[in-house]
């Protein structure tokens, strides 16, 4: 009687995942993944977890519409670590992002969740990252993901932004776990990929409502910081610049 109610139990959990963004394999979301844009070394990567991903899913951003200037937008993306010093002094976030000499980022938020971030690709409009590590909080998942982020602007001071995640759970007993609590860890994954993006969106909008204010606060700075903040720093003392 318990292995019949697992056999119901499975079909019903991944339907009701895909009402909630989620997708399976058979409706080939990684097509989404611009493979024609990547060297060799980044496909390697991105086919560590594509194909053979657990699930894909269409994040649910906090605020998809960002009221900010793109330049200034598209500077913190490509800038993760200074972008989180920005962060900490506007009290967005309590932690920094750190770049590594391989060029990936890592961080801990200290609320359950760290891992690393490897930008595969910066082209117009369109960022593709590979994350690893864990989140303890919730449903416990670690593994790997592909981060795919898309971004335009729709008129002057504002732009439209998606993102999608594909995640490769690591052990087996994960991913049936994965399965069976995706309608229940929805919260989890919209929060730990959207953040990805959501500081620089805060961060920007900041920036550019008050770029006053934010160069005050990097006054603040201690000189090993304030010397990285040096290219932001006059990104924002200039008028924007065309995407």
């Amino acid at each position: 009687m318990a292995m019949r109610s697992i056999y119901i139990c499975l079909p019903l959990a991944v339907a009701l995942t895909i009402g909630a963004g989620f997708a399976r394999a058979a409706e080939k979301p990684e097509s989404l993944i611009p493979f024609n844009k990547l060297d060799a070394a980044a496909q390697a990567r991105v086919r560590q977890v594509v194909p053979g991903y657990t699930f894909y899913r269409k994040v649910r951003l906090p605020k998809p519409t960002v009221r900010a200037r793109y330049d200034i937008f598209e500077y913190l993306i490509n800038h993760l670590d200074q972008c989180s010093i920005v962060a900490q002094l506007l009290k967005i976030v309590e932690y920094r992002s750190e770049q590594r000499p391989d060029g990936s980022y890592y961080a801990d938020n200290r609320k359950g969740a760290a891992g690393y971030l490897w930008p595969l690709l910066a082209a117009p409009g369109e960022r593709l990252y590979l994350a690893q590590g864990a989140d303890k909080k919730g449903e416990p998942v670690s593994g790997s993901a592909v981060v795919l982020f898309r971004y335009r602007k729709t008129q002057p001071g504002v732009l439209e932004c998606e993102l999608h995640g594909f995640v490769k759970v690591d052990s087996w007993m994960q991913r049936i776990c994965a399965l069976f609590f995706l309608p229940f860890i929805t919260t989890t994954v919209d929060r730990r990929f959207g953040e990805v993006v959501d500081v620089p969106v805060q961060v920007s909008e900041a920036a550019t409502a008050d770029p006053a204010k934010v160069l005050k606060l990097l006054d603040t700075l201690p000189p090993e910081d304030a010397a990285k903040m040096k290219e932001f720093r006059a990104l924002l003392t200039q008028q924007e610049t065309k995407p």
